[in-house]
């Protein structure tokens, strides 16, 4: 096979994923969809996310699941750095979380800081508080390879990690 025809391949298979994910999208089927998040200022956030806790969203002991949070973490992340101007996409390379406390109340706010957006990278710090107490559950780190724009696509899709 030819590298034309190996690329051509891909490109295809990109295609038709991307068809797949908005046709989910549109019809309000995407995972992500099932959780309630909006956005919400904080002075001194560049991107700030609330998600409500309900019994779909909580572990055993009544706190928010983690890998819902890291989840959080991730996406809030991916559109803060996608926020600043940049018109290519965003895939995630690194993503780090330390839990200091369950997060039982809610909602459940992230708080992204873009700490630095070059042209082929970005990390961006969440801290995660529960909305409630104000406590200080979660504290993140994320990092992204920025990704050329898909051409006749939209900026970040897939691999931004939004829906």
């Amino acid at each position: 096979m030819t590298g034309t025809a190996t690329d051509d391949g891909r490109r295809a298979d990109r295609d038709r994923v991307r068809a797949e994910h908005d046709r989910v999208l549109a019809a309000g089927d995407h995972l992500l969809q099932q959780l309630t998040m909006r956005d919400v200022d904080v002075p001194g956030a560049d991107l700030a996310v609330e998600l409500t806790l309900d019994e779909r969203v909580l572990n055993p002991r009544g706190a928010l699941q983690g890998g819902l949070l890291a989840t959080l973490v991730d996406i809030v992340a991916g559109r803060a750095v996608l926020a600043g101007g940049t018109r290519d996409g965003v895939a995630t390379s690194d993503l780090s979380v330390h839990f200091l406390r369950g997060l039982t109340a809610g909602p459940a706010r992230a708080e992204a800081t873009v700490v630095r957006r070059g042209r082929r990278s970005a990390v961006v710090t969440v801290d995660v508080v529960d909305a409630a107490t104000g406590t200080l559950c979660a504290v993140a780190t994320a990092a992204f390879a920025v990704t050329p724009a898909p051409v006749g696509g939209t900026a970040g899709a897939p691999d931004d990690g939004v829906p």
